[in-house]
């Protein structure tokens, strides 16, 4: 087995999760506990600059560094769609047990990782002020905005490196690179926010140069470990890219990204409409946004996981695994949201008083926002969840088109919502955007996933031959 061959710095690939043989739960959920911790740690770069910014500065300069959010989810999403493309590419071959295609894989990822990170940079710093523009920012907080994200954006390179080395890992069984390299970076970033900030008085300006310099070490940290292992390529010709794997990476990621680019599209509309409104509106959305996604996080770790553990046993053939898989971790993940659910429905105001200055004149009416859209939202989960996990099935089975389809459905959810129901329902209609999005992509990704694996039992070819 390939697991005898692989080595992973000094420890041996038979220390990593493998996820060909045990209960498919137990396995899953071993391997995404350290996702969840990283997650969540990844969430607290951008949540520790919320927080500091809106004790320390005023909910002002919060509105400022959340105004134009989804971008920087594009971005992120981006990285992610690359990232899980190429880690269902690496732990198929796992399964398959060919190491000369995974060093090929690798190389090829750093190829095409550099060129597209240092591409989408120059575009969007040298498009600073239309993006500022479509987003709608408020004038009084623009000379802000534009400090905070010309800084951010120069992050693009460490995140894209980042996320694809630690997919890389993750695709042979390796999840906790992901927590070290999370831990420590956000460890950096409170340090540098409450130096920066609150020490130098820097502003928003210090927000944005601690999260780079937190995003660059947990890159340093990811790279360590990638380049030690023996699937580190070492000859310049696995570094050239191949035709034939571009064409691989293509089919399965670009349906992916214009998944999310179609999302992005819809949440920034949702998000200029917010700007729109008032700093308190865009300060209330964002902070509970920062909320939920700790909760999604927990979700998308599992959805990583699960992604892993259906790749590795394609690759061995073995589908009942993955249809038995599949339906065990859809419900413990429910049971997982329900807990979730009570936590936040109970909490939300204390969650909400995390962000925000009670001495600040916007205070009442940005904390009402936060509340109501954070326990709406969490509701959604019940169907956020098995959506998730459906939808990385699907992708994971090689059919990443029916997620883009879904992508277009949920634009018209979003806008139905924004433009139709909130004449009905008012603000409510913008904290339901995002569940109706949900509820139109659960069919389209579930129905596809149940009768491309009940195929899949009747035929031996797997889908990457």
């Amino acid at each position: 087995m390939l697991e005898k061959k692989i080595s992973i710095g000094k420890s041996k690939w038979k220390q990593d999760i493998d996820m060909l043989t045990g209960k498919p739960v137990k396995l899953v959920m071993l391997f995404s506990l350290p996702l969840v911790f990283g997650n969540i740690f990844q969430q607290l770069y951008y949540i520790t600059d919320a927080v500091i910014v809106g004790k320390f500065i005023n909910i002002q300069a919060l509105a400022a560094v959340n105004s134009c959010s989804w971008v920087i989810w594009l971005f992120n999403a981006i990285a992610r769609d690359l990232s899980s493309t190429l880690s269902i590419l690496v732990s198929y071959n796992v399964g398959k047990d060919n190491r000369d295609r995974l060093k090929k894989i690798v190389g090829n990822a750093g190829t095409l990782t550099l060129i597209l990170a240092l591409t989408l940079t120059i575009l969007v710093e040298s498009n600073l002020k239309l993006i500022f523009q479509i987003f709608k920012v408020p004038s009084e907080i623009l000379a802000m905005t534009r400090d905070y994200f010309f800084i951010i954006f120069l992050g693009i390179p460490f995140i894209f490196i980042y996320n694809v080395a630690v997919a890389l890992l993750r695709g042979i069984g390796n999840s906790k690179i992901t927590l070290y390299a999370i831990s420590t970076s956000t460890i950096i970033n409170v340090g540098l926010d409450l130096l920066f900030i609150v020490g130098f008085g820097w502003g928003v300006k210090g927000g944005a140069i601690a999260t780079v310099i937190a995003q660059f070490m947990a890159m340093l940290i990811a790279l360590v470990p990638l380049c030690k292992s023996s699937m580190f390529p070492r000859q310049r010709s696995d570094w050239k890219l191949e035709q034939k794997l571009m064409r691989q990476i293509a089919e399965l990621w670009l349906p992916m990204l214009v998944n999310s680019a179609v999302i992005s599209l819809g949440g920034s509309l949702v998000s200029s409409q917010v700007n729109a409104i008032g700093p308190f509106f865009t300060a209330g959305v964002s902070s509970a946004t920062k909320i939920f996604t700790l909760l999604e996080s927990v979700i998308m770790a599992i959805q990583t996981g699960l992604s892993v553990f259906i790749g590795q046993n394609l690759g061995a053939g073995k589908i009942k695994r993955v249809k038995k898989g599949v339906y065990q971790i859809i419900l413990v993940a429910l049971i997982i949201t329900a807990v979730l659910n009570i936590f936040v429905q109970i909490f939300a105001p204390q969650l909400a008083n995390i962000f925000l200055l009670r001495t600040d004149e916007l205070y009442d009416q940005t904390l009402r926002v936060t509340v109501t859209n954070v326990r709406v939202t969490t509701l959604g989960m019940f169907i956020m969840t098995p959506m998730y996990l459906y939808r990385v099935a699907i992708q994971t089975l090689g059919h990443p088109k029916y997620p883009m389809y879904a992508a277009f459905l949920q634009l018209a959810a979003r806008a139905f919502s924004i433009f139709v129901l909130s004449i009905y329902i008012g603000e409510y209609a913008y904290y339901l955007a995002t569940v109706l999005a949900w509820l139109v992509t659960l069919p389209v990704v579930a129905i596809p996933y149940n009768k491309n694996i009940r195929d899949l039992e009747r035929r031996s070819r797997p889908f990457l031959e």
